[in-house]
């Protein structure tokens, strides 16, 4: 039996940053962190065992490996590149709103 091929790789991270080379560390941790909060938050979308997630989603996740990358090789705490928007201690920066939405995520509902 073949393993399903994987869902989000390294390889789409650093596609969708530009990046030369998908070999950092730091990409592989943040790929990896992103892929495994998805498919525990999303479990509605294995079938038949295997994690399959539209493109939304793996768009959303995309961009949120990407963030979380840029947030932890930042400069400065808090900044995610040099000239770019800083954000208060978060790795989801302003697309927060976007990204969850992409994800399928629902808001918190109080009780």
């Amino acid at each position: 039996m073949t393993a399903p091929p994987a869902w989000l790789t390294v390889d789409d991270v650093a596609a969708y940053l530009d990046l030369p080379d998908s070999s950092d560390d730091n990409l592989a941790l943040s790929t990896a962190a992103v892929k495994a909060a998805v498919e525990r938050r999303r479990s509605d979308l294995y079938v038949d065992g295997v994690f399959t997630p539209g493109d939304e989603v793996k768009g959303g996740a995309t961009i949120w490996a990407a963030s979380v990358y840029q947030w932890r090789n930042s400069p400065g705490e808090n900044v995610t590149a040099y000239g770019d928007e800083t954000s208060l201690a978060n790795g989801l920066g302003s697309r927060r709103g976007e990204i969850m939405r992409m994800l399928g995520w629902r808001r918190p509902v109080s009780a």
